[in-house]
This record gives structure tokens, C-alpha cells and sequence, in this order.
């Protein structure tokens, strides 16, 4: 993952024998929402699919923050279960699965019993959560200074790289979902990229077709 990225990947992949030793294999459907049960909570170690998180506000709107694919954990702070403490991607994140998710499911005790027996474990994990604080702080960054050209391109590109190979199309709406823009400012981005020869698009579709040109039109932190 790059260090801004919005897809996580492979973070957690050599532990895979051991989460399943501690863990049961589970299937989530396509559309599943795991953070909607708060009894039955568990952390979901992603073997093939991608989760979503976002964010919906009271009235209405959503705001995609990032996605989780093979290799990765969520959420991730339920890893240290405290009784009445905040969990910030149960409590105020929504992660729903926008493919079907073969995972393995681990109880937030059992899980945490592993990460103090298990030093890597440990490391990765504390690793994993610098890594979601950085890129929620570099959220309100973008947010407040990039234009909506740039952010564009930026979800243009991790787009290219990670959700179209795995077979996930992005309207306009959507994008502007992960972008915090509108599907207006949206169109006129893409249209300014289609103008430039950097991409074409079709419906729900976006094609790449100048990748250096569309990096250069990124916030440099995004790409690697």
C-alpha cells in the first residue's frame, strides 16, 4: 500500500495459518454490513472480496473513506475489546461488503489473546492502525486543499490500480461519494481527462490510457 493509498492489501497475509487456528473460515454476502450487529461483533481477516468504509451522515450523505481487500483485517479496533469504550470503524464507520467475502472470522477476545502471545502480530497490527490514522488525517488535508481535479485523479488512479482489476466499476455518484464533491464537479473532471487524452469512459466504466499523465495530475503523496 502506498502511504496515502485507500486500499489495503496483504497487511496481515503470513499470518493467515494462525488466524485460522484462532478463527472459523465465514462468508459474507455481497452487501453485508458488519458493523451493524454490536452483539455479535467479530473482526473479518479478508481471504478473496473487498469492504467498504464509509461514512453516512444523519442527513444522508455518504462519504466513502477507504476499502479493504485480500490480506487485510476489519475492523481493526475491536482488536483490543473494551467494554464501553469508542471503537472509531464500528461506532462511527459503516463497512459493508461490496463483493461477496470469503473471511475468516475471529472473536474480538480471541484475537486479542493472539496479539499478546504473537510480538509480530502485535507489530503489524499497531502498524496497521498508524496506517488508517495517516490516511484519515490526510482525508481532512485533501479535503480542505486539493481541488476537485486533483481528487479525482486520484481516485482515477487507485481505481486503475485495485478496484477495476477486481471487477468493481465506479459511477460518477460513487466516486463523489469517495471525493466528497459532487457528481456535477465529477463530470466536469472527468471530461477535462477525456479532453487531455489520459482516459475514455463508457458506463460505470473508467479506461486509463495515459497512467503517467494521470499520475503527474495526482496529489504526488497518492501515487508511488
Amino acid at each position: 500500500m502506498g502511504k496515502n493509498n485507500l486500499f489495503f492489501e496483504n497487511q496481515f497475509t503470513e499470518f493467515k495459518p494462525f488466524l485460522l487456528e484462532i478463527g472459523e473460515r465465514y462468508l459474507l454476502k455481497k452487501g453485508s454490513v458488519i458493523t451493524n450487529n454490536h452483539d455479535t461483533l467479530y473482526l473479518y481477516y479478508v481471504e478473496s472480496g473487498i469492504f467498504k468504509l464509509s461514512v453516512n451522515h444523519v442527513e444522508g450523505e455518504i462519504k466513502t473513506i477507504c476499502f479493504h481487500g485480500e490480506g487485510s483485517i476489519c475492523p481493526y479496533s475491536l482488536s483490543r475489546p473494551i467494554k464501553g469504550k469508542f471503537h472509531i470503524d464500528v461506532d462511527f464507520f459503516r463497512i459493508t461488503a461490496i463483493t461477496d467475502i470469503q473471511t475468516i472470522r475471529i472473536r474480538p477476545k480471541d484475537f486479542y489473546q493472539a496479539l499478546k502471545k504473537n510480538p509480530d502480530l502485535s507489530i503489524t497490527m499497531l502498524d496497521y492502525v498508524i496506517m488508517h490514522s495517516n490516511l484519515f488525517m490526510h482525508e481532512s488535508v485533501t479535503l480542505s486543499y486539493d481541488s476537485a481535479f486533483v481528487k479525482t485523479c486520484n481516485i482515477v488512479y487507485m481505481y486503475n490500480h485495485y478496484l477495476n482489476k477486481m471487477g468493481i466499476n465506479l459511477t460518477q455518484a460513487e466516486i463523489g461519494e469517495i471525493i466528497g464533491e459532487t457528481r456535477l464537479e465529477v463530470a466536469r473532471s472527468l471530461k477535462k481527462l477525456r479532453d487531455q487524452g489520459i482516459i475514455q469512459t463508457s458506463r460505470s466504466c473508467i479506461e486509463v490510457l495515459d497512467s503517467e499523465a494521470l499520475k503527474l495530475n495526482c496529489n504526488l503523496d497518492f501515487v508511488y
